[in-house]
């Protein structure tokens, strides 16, 4: 072999190595800056009280790596995500996830939405083209699923930049048989198409299904509805021009009984067993539901929760006082579970999505909005987990 067809061939060799290694590493952590540390940064102050945790490496993630929208269906992370829902249902209302509408770029995973269109669908292909009859009104949008799953104990605690734009921005735990969902957060951010009521809030909620015929309890009381002071639109708040904000917000799921919300650290509400405590205007508000005719009480259009009593500060004492008189679970009312509560190992899915009670309501984006970056985009910095080490406490 001549000298010169020598370094052609080793020329060719080497591009050949440097595209398989420029392949690889699309899906392999890369070295970037990162603001926190998701092991060491401080877990909220109420859970340091309930002695050692142990961050879960295999399900947590801090989005520091490259990983490229693609037209298929792709396990990322490496095994952590699948670039899609648990199943092959592609989403409620108008939603259609895709495939591609997902990816990483070195310090968050970017979920995005755009306008769905039959004539140039992206993949998957949906089996249910036309949702809820609306022909021009569909959204494409990003959802991902953990490959492994999670049971109590355990907290949850991610950092979102939600979109803002009228889709709810979703971080939530769901069983494999779709009939225990805790929801971390669930925000509808965006103040457009007539849904500045709801941007001003982050809803905090569970839900117990049956399947079949299709039953859904969530609790319906204000104090699901997480308000901040000064966030007129969460949309707005975390898009602010050059000055990217993000919401840090966390569940602690203690037992098959109760549940912990913190939002930035503070803790905001509890349910447990038959009692709830909401933290509102700097004052925790411990309460219970009530039933008539086997019927959950209503009242104002919510779900009606009797008052028990208020405190500056928070107490699992003073809330199992209110548990101790109530006669009804907060957590399955209905009594769905069997009366288990919530035991089954849940998968993490963080997604856009178009609900059908919100486009009913007329509540859906403008082409415009699904056009601008700034407005369809959701941005996760990191998602951890921890669980922990010792014997759970009650309080």
């Amino acid at each position: 072999m001549s000298y010169f067809k020598l370094m052609q061939t080793v020329v060719l060799v080497l591009f050949f190595l440097s595209c398989n290694a420029q392949q690889q590493s699309k899906n392999i952590k890369k070295d970037t800056k990162k603001k926190e540390d998701i092991r060491t940064l401080a877990l909220p102050a109420h859970l340091q009280n309930e002695g050692k945790w142990k961050f879960q490496a295999n399900i947590s993630d801090d989005f520091n790596y490259i990983y490229e929208e693609t037209n298929k269906s792709m396990n990322f992370g490496p095994n952590k995500w699948v670039n899609f829902y648990q199943s092959q249902w592609d989403g409620p209302g108008t939603t259609y996830w895709k495939y591609n509408h997902v990816s990483v770029d070195g310090n968050n995973l970017i979920l995005k939405a755009s306008r769905w269109n039959k004539e140039f669908e992206y993949m998957p292909l949906t089996g249910r083209p036309n949702k809820m009859n609306k022909h021009h009104e569909g959204v494409n949008a990003g959802c991902i699923t953990s490959i492994n799953t999670v049971v109590y104990p355990v907290f949850i605690e991610s950092k979102v930049s939600v979109a803002n734009i009228a889709l709810a921005s979703d971080v939530w735990l769901l069983s494999p048989d779709a009939t225990q969902e805790i929801d971390i957060l669930e925000c509808y951010g965006g103040k457009g198409s007539g849904n500045a009521y709801f941007a001003k809030s982050i809803h905090l909620s569970h839900h117990s299904f049956v399947r079949e015929p299709f039953t859904d309890y969530q609790p319906r009381d204000i104090g699901s509805w997480y308000e901040k002071e000064g966030v007129t639109a969460w949309g707005d708040y975390c898009w602010k021009e050059e000055d990217q904000k993000y919401v840090r917000i966390g569940v602690y799921w203690k037992n098959a009984f109760h549940f912990e919300y913190y939002i930035d650290g503070e803790l905001v509400r509890v349910l447990y067993d038959k009692s709830l405590a909401n933290k509102r205007k700097d004052k925790w508000e411990y309460g219970y539901p009530t039933m008539t005719d086997n019927k959950l009480d209503i009242e104002s259009g919510q779900q009606k929760i009797t008052n028990f009593s208020t405190t500056e500060t928070y107490s699992f004492e003073e809330l199992k006082k209110a548990n101790d008189v109530s006669k009804v679970s907060i957590i399955d009312p209905y009594n769905y579970q069997d009366g288990n509560g919530f035991t089954k190992e849940l998968n993490i899915i963080i997604n856009l999505e178009s609900q059908d009670w919100h486009v009913d309501a007329g509540r859906t984006p403008s082409d415009e909005d699904l056009k601008n970056e700034k407005k369809n985009t959701m941005k996760v910095d990191w998602l951890r987990v921890f669980k922990p080490t010792t014997t759970v406490s009650e309080h």
